[in-house]
């Protein structure tokens, strides 16, 4: 019989407590606030390789060693649960989409080990930067943006297909041998800090006084720091629903409590 990972299998564990979205939620709407602190505080917040972007960055780096590792528990115990290759390829696919977006958010080091970007990038790209997402074809394609592309990735993988599993119970069952299925709460925290980000443009636009970085891009700086910050957890939740059904067919676990 494998060798379970010791987690609270049960829906007492801290990610289904209402206490832990309270703190989220509270500092979703802080971090809005700082744009009304004034300059001094928006020069330490907002620049490249500053507070939120490093967070992000640090965020996703650790979404994606998460995800590796389920990736690597999932194919390990395959024998026990039966999962189907595409679940085991969607795990892989998310720690090398994790791993790609914190290598994107900093630019591939490239401030901090001075990096000289190659000939003619400097010129594709907007912002002068050894990134992809930046390049000139993408940021002048609405459809093609990156913060459009990763709104329609969330808002699918956290928001719509939990929902759809949720309200149709047959398309449930179907998704979920081919995807994790994310927990409803998790992704109300996303749909949270989608509007909070709308809420805060209208409220702060006057008192933010920072000139180096527009209003628009401190605020696009918060809420890709939040959506990252979030994704720890939520591979913390695919991890917990992993093992739960490892223990489920392993027999070491009845999931009366769901």
């Amino acid at each position: 019989m494998i060798k379970v990972t010791k987690v609270i299998m049960d829906k007492k564990a801290w990610l289904f407590q209402p206490s832990f979205y309270l703190v989220m939620a509270l500092y979703f709407i802080l971090a809005y606030t700082t744009l009304g602190y004034g300059e001094r505080w928006a020069a330490s917040l907002y620049p490249e390789d500053h507070y939120f972007e490093n967070i992000g960055a640090i965020s996703l780096f650790v979404a994606s060693g998460l995800s590796f590792y389920i990736f690597v528990r999932a194919l390990k115990t395959r024998a026990v649960t039966g999962m189907h290759w595409l679940k085991l390829l969607v795990y892989l696919g998310l720690a090398l989409l994790y791993f790609f977006g914190a290598g994107e958010e900093i630019s591939w080091g490239q401030r901090n080990f001075h990096i000289q970007e190659p000939a003619g990038l400097d010129e594709e790209n907007v912002q002068h930067e050894l990134n992809i997402h930046d390049l000139a074809i993408f940021e002048n394609n609405e459809l093609l943006k990156s913060d459009t592309i990763f709104t329609i990735f969330w808002l699918a993988f956290a928001v719509l297909i939990p929902f759809g599993s949720f309200v149709w119970k047959r398309f449930g069952e179907f998704a979920e041998k081919f995807t994790p299925i994310v927990y409803w709460g998790i992704g109300s925290l996303f749909l949270f800090n989608y509007l909070g980000a709308k809420i805060a443009k209208s409220i702060y636009v006057r008192a933010y006084t920072f000139q180096t970085i527009k209003f628009g891009q401190a605020v696009q700086e918060i809420k890709e720091s939040n959506y990252e910050l979030m994704f720890v957890f939520l591979s913390l939740f695919v991890l917990w629903d992993l093992n739960r059904l490892i223990s489920e067919k392993s027999g070491l676990f009845s999931d009366s409590n769901s």
